[in-house]
């Protein structure tokens, strides 16, 4: 049975929600592994209030990691076991925040009937159950075409970004998330050459998105890559929605700059801009600066918080003002 045929036949999720932080976590996976977690996530409902066990036959996890079937399922068992004791690194910088957790809690062979149920870590849950805000939705079927693990981890962080279409992310940062290790790919042509263009490659190739990327230099050296990414509407390229598409990635990128100068930080700025309209963080922004002029603001960057949240509008205030005159 082909994999398309298995997660239809297992009623899976079309969609995997992950927390933004769970996003941009620092991990290091095999294919293999990898495969094995995207069923489980395929396996979470919108109103799971804690993890469950999840149950799949043994023969058909293993087509869906692409795995070698014998009698005793050896190279599953090898995956799930190392999904058990391989961490990752999650960071939540707003909380000071640092989790080191496991993927899997538990995997359960019932080998006279050939399945293996599995079990998340519960420490994931707050990235991955009740999610209201501050989350991305993948595809499945989109990183099921690929085959490499960086393709498809550079297609999750770019997917988080795609309502502004694209996201500038520093060469370190890069690797942190793609648990490139610091002996790895030293020289920065050998980690263009071997991750950022053969990603680049796979996904425009594979899945119906197109990406593509500017390097920013300082002092001659690479220092973050451009990224944009868009859907392919059909086999044309479509040279207004591309040029809309850059138009409102760089307006992204200004308002990102604009909230730094109320005092945020560059990762609060790209969350709240992420959970909200451009719209909705112009129109704070304006409702603030008029409190500014009125002498009315203690803590802008507080006062904005609440304006985005509570979607104010410059023109309720100059009212106010109106009415006060």
């Amino acid at each position: 049975m082909s994999k398309t045929k298995i997660l239809k036949a297992k009623n899976t999720q079309n969609l995997i929600v992950k927390s933004n932080d769970l996003v941009e976590a620092q991990y290091r996976l095999s294919m293999q592994e990898y495969r094995v977690i995207l069923w489980l996530l395929t396996q979470i409902k919108s109103d799971d209030e804690e993890f469950k066990d999840h149950t799949i036959s043994a023969q058909e996890l293993s087509v869906l990691a692409e795995l070698e079937v014998d009698r005793q399922y050896s190279a599953l068992k090898k995956v799930t076991e190392r999904l058990i004791s391989r961490g990752l690194k999650i960071r939540e910088p707003e909380l000071g925040k640092y989790i080191q957790v496991s993927w899997l809690s538990s995997a359960t062979y019932l080998e006279k009937e050939g399945l293996v149920t599995l079990r998340f870590d519960p420490a994931l849950q707050p990235y991955l159950l009740k999610l209201r805000s501050c989350f991305t939705k993948i595809e499945i079927s989109e990183l099921f075409k690929m085959k490499s693990i960086y393709a498809m981890r550079v297609f999750e962080l770019l997917m988080q970004y795609i309502h502004i279409g694209g996201r500038n992310t520093s060469v370190e940062e890069l690797r942190n998330c793609l648990g490139i290790e610091e002996n790895e790919y030293k020289l920065y042509a050998n980690l263009k050459a071997r991750v950022i263009e053969h990603a680049t490659a796979e996904i425009n190739s594979k899945t119906d998105y197109n990406i593509h990327y500017d390097e920013i230099k300082r002092s001659r050296k690479v220092a973050s890559i451009d990224w944009k990414i868009q859907k392919k509407k059909s086999e044309t390229p479509d040279t207004a929605l591309l040029l809309k598409s850059t138009k409102e990635y760089r307006s992204g990128l200004v308002l990102i700059d604009a909230l730094v100068e109320y005092g945020m930080s560059k990762p609060t700025a790209k969350r709240l801009l992420q959970n909200s309209t451009e719209e909705v963080v112009r129109n704070a922004m304006k409702s603030v600066d008029l409190q500014i002029a009125r002498g009315n603001v203690k803590n802008a960057k507080a006062m904005l918080r609440v304006a985005i949240q509570e979607q104010w509008n410059p023109e309720k205030f100059k009212q106010t003002k109106k009415k006060a005159a």
